[in-house]
Parts: C-alpha cells; sequence; structure tokens
C-alpha cells in the first residue's frame, strides 16, 4: 500500500504541474518526478545522481522512438538508480524505431525497477529488454517484460557472466532470442522469486531460460509454455549450479531431439518440492520428455518432487519420458517419476548407469516404466 500511495501521490503532483504539458522531472520527497515525456524521462536517468531515485508517471507508456547511445534505448546505467514505475510503460515504438534494448546496465551500475512494464525492445546482440553486463546489478520487482527480442542471447533479460539480478514478483513473457535464453540468459548469479516465464521462445536451446555458467535458484516461479527450437524447451542447462524451489516447470516444448523440460549438461541442478509436468520433446528419436541428463559430472537431485505427465512422442525411437540420463549422477528421494510416456519403451525412466533410489516411486508410465532401459533403476519394475 505504502508504494501505490507514494506512486499516487507522485502522479497527482506530476499532473498538477504539467497542466496540459509535459514538464521536465522535478525533486520532491518521492524522490525525482519524472513528466510523462520520453524526452523527460530519459534527461532524468542521464542526470541522476548515484543513489537517486525517479518515480514515474502513473499509467504513462513512455515511447522509444529512437536509441540513446548504440544499442541502447536509454542512457546506460552507470550508478545506483532506483526506477519507481507506478505502473507505467516504457516501449520501443516497433516497427517505425530501428533496432534497440530498452535499458543496459554497465559494470557498476545498479539499476532497481519496481512497477514498471518493459516492453518492444530489439537488441542485435543481447538482452532484448534489459542488458546486465559483468560488474552490473539489477533488481526487477512486480514488474514485467513482453515482447523483446534479442538477436543473440536472452530475449527478455540478459544476465552476463559477473553479473547480479534479482527478479520478484514479475513476468517474462512472449519474449524472443535469435539463439538461447528466450525470456532469460542466466550466466551470472541470479535469483528468482514468485515469478513467471511464459510463451517465451528461443531459436537454438533454453525456451524460458538458458543458463551457462555461475549460480541461479528459482523459488516458487512457474515456466510454463515456452518452446525451443532444438533442446531444452523450458531450461537448457550447461554449467554451474541451478536450483528450483516449490517452482514448475510445465507445458514446455522442445522441436529438439532432447529435454522437453530440462536439459541438463555438466551442471549440478536441484528439484526441491517442484514439479515437471506436460513437457514435450517432439523431435525424432527424442529424449528424455520431462528432464535429459547427460555427461559424467553432471548431477541431477530430485527431493520431494515429481515428473509427471511428460512425453517423448516423436517419430522412430523416442525415449524416456520421464527421464532420459546418460552417464550423469542422479538421486530421487522421496519423488515419483509417473503417468509419463514414449514412442520406444521406457516411457519412464532410461539411463546407462544406476540411479540413487530413496522412498521414490516410477509407476504408470507408457509404454513400459523401465524396461528397455540398458541399466534398470532400483525398485523400479514393469
Amino acid at each position: 500500500m505504502r508504494r501505490v500511495s507514494m506512486c499516487w501521490t507522485a502522479a497527482m503532483v506530476a499532473a498538477t504541474a504539467a497542466g496540459l504539458t509535459a514538464t521536465p522531472a522535478s525533486a520532491t520527497r518521492n524522490g525525482t518526478e519524472v513528466s510523462c515525456n520520453t524526452s523527460a524521462l530519459t534527461m532524468a536517468i542521464a542526470n541522476a545522481a548515484a543513489g537517486d531515485t525517479l518515480t514515474l508517471a502513473r499509467h504513462c507508456t513512455y515511447h522509444l522512438t529512437t536509441a540513446y547511445v548504440g544499442g541502447d534505448g536509454l542512457p546506460p546505467i552507470t550508478k545506483r538508480l532506483t526506477i519507481r514505475g507506478c505502473d507505467a510503460t516504457i516501449v520501443r515504438d516497433s516497427p517505425t524505431a530501428g533496432p534497440f534494448r530498452i535499458f543496459d546496465v554497465a559494470s557498476g551500475g545498479d539499476l532497481r525497477i519496481d512497477d514498471l512494464t518493459i516492453r518492444h525492445g530489439h537488441a542485435t546482440g543481447d538482452g532484448g529488454g534489459i542488458r546486465v553486463q559483468s560488474g552490473g546489478t539489477l533488481s526487477l520487482e512486480s514488474s514485467s517484460v513482453i515482447d523483446n527480442t534479442a538477436d543473440s542471447l536472452g530475449g527478455g533479460v540478459d544476465v552476463a557472466l559477473g553479473g547480479t539480478a534479482t527478479i520478484k514478483n514479475s513476468l517474462l513473457t512472449r519474449n524472443n532470442a535469435g539463439d538461447t535464453g528466450g525470456g532469460l540468459q542466466s550466466d551470472g548469479t541470479v535469483n528468482v522469486y514468485d515469478s513467471r516465464l511464459t510463451y517465451n521462445y528461443a531459436n537454438t536451446f533454453g525456451g524460458a531460460v538458458d543458463h551457462e555458467s555461475g549460480t541461479a535458484e528459482f523459488h516458487r516461479t512457474s515456466l510454463r509454455d515456452n518452446t525451443s527450437r532444438l533442446d531444452g524447451g523450458g531450461i537448457d542447462i550447461d554449467g554451474g549450479t541451478v536450483k528450483f524451489v516449490d517452482s514448475g516447470l510445465t507445458n514446455n516444448i522442445t522441436a529438439g531431439t532432447t529435454g522437453g523440460g530440462i536439459w541438463n549438461g555438466g551442471a549440478t541442478l536441484t528439484l526441491e518440492r517442484t514439479e515437471v509436468s506436460g513437457n514435450t520433446v517432439a523431435g525424432g528419436n527424442g529424449k528424455g520428455g520431462g528432464i535429459y541428463n547427460t555427461g559424467t559430472g553432471t548431477q541431477l537431485t530430485l527431493h520431494e518432487s515429481t515428473v509427471d505427465g511428460n512425453s517423448a512422442n516423436g517419430p522412430a525411437n523416442s525415449q524416456g519420458g520421464g527421464i532420459y540420463n546418460t552417464n550423469g549422477t542422479v538421486t530421487l528421494e522421496r519423488s515419483r517419476v509417473q503417468r509419463n510416456d514414449a514412442t520406444t519403451a521406457p516411457g519412464g525412466v532410461w539411463t546407462n548407469v544406476p540411479f540413487t533410489v530413496q522412498d521414490s516411486e516410477i509407476k504408470n508410465n507408457i509404454p513400459s516404466n523401465c524396461t528397455g532401459s540398458p541399466v534398470v533403476v532400483t525398485s523400479c519394475t514393469g
């Protein structure tokens, strides 16, 4: 309530001062209030001192028609800056505008965004909506990143190696990456809470998220209805450490051959009280409708989690509707792999090395639970 009240007060003051015309930003107890005018927004960011707060005009849409510098629609963030959005939107006016991202957090920058929509950014490189460079920090709360495009990595948000991002109570949806990470490219230190990544698309790997290195944690977060052309419809993980807690990866799809929900190679992945369900690997000879886990040193742990109703339903020898594992270390603790299906047995679990199984079940998978796997998981029958 305090945030809404302050935004409402700021909007009323700005509107009163503006009359029928836009006015420059003005300093008040709410920080610097920015009138509903794109030039005023650009100037306010460019002129902000370290630690400043900008309060945007409530419900305003700020239209960006040209890049401020290089591939950035707004001045790069090089210091600590808070933007209180007040349900405003910053949009790149496509299709007439040239390609540029909306925000760029440079090394030493610390950008804190609250209650703002970021829309239609288009980076020729990484980070269509927001790029966080090495040494930069982003805090995104109660905000939406929608319909952004990166020709390379991170259609919605790109967090480079050495960058840091915290995302809370936010939505990343309908973003597109020409390469990896349709919604989010996570290569630094990333923490996501109470958020949704939906309907994002990657032209190669990681429909919602691509994680190459560093550490990422997702708490009470949903990755739903995302798509990749190659592998990892929900998330593609190639290194580092990733953890999901009280979260869901559901109804994601890859048109490729591995990992409808999750592709994990070379990383430590932990799922705690997390659901992997309804995901599909649709390519021929597909592997791992729910989870594809591969590589010596790759670790997958499921604790009180479910892999339920996933499919490897492509033509030819598609197997492991639930989990497909090659040479990785897998531990199931009080977890269930159930009701998954594949074109060719097994529908539940395929693995060439043993699993560690504690109080877990593999059941009701089609055409078999584990039969057809080179190694049959302990306690798995049929």
